[in-house]
């Protein structure tokens, strides 16, 4: 059984709710995650990330506050690997999508 840790991160951008949710399903898409689903009454994006070192997912919630959209990111990933001794999966997951944002 894998050995699975989270790492959390919320920041806020300018823009509406749906302009963000487009973006962040581009992001997503740019940065080579698979089944990306939408739950359009939760606003959250789900989406997997496997690659040969990093195997994980990333939920993203999407919150409006005023002019500006409150971004949640959770990313899970398997850190029991030799690989994850030199870069956090998490990090990477994480990082992959903000750079894409």
């Amino acid at each position: 059984m894998a050995i699975r840790k989270s790492k959390e991160e919320n920041f806020e951008v300018n823009g509406t709710l749906e302009d963000l949710k487009a973006k962040v399903e581009n992001a997503l898409k740019k940065g080579e995650f698979t089944s990306i689903n939408t739950n359009s009454v939760l606003n959250q994006i789900t989406a997997n990330y496997k690659k040969l070192t990093v195997w994980g997912e990333i939920s993203i919630t999407l919150t409006e506050s005023g002019e500006k959209v409150k971004i949640n990111a959770v990313s899970t990933a398997n850190s029991d690997n030799i690989f994850a001794l030199f870069n956090s999966p998490n990090k990477v997951i994480l990082d992959n999508f903000k750079n894409n944002l």
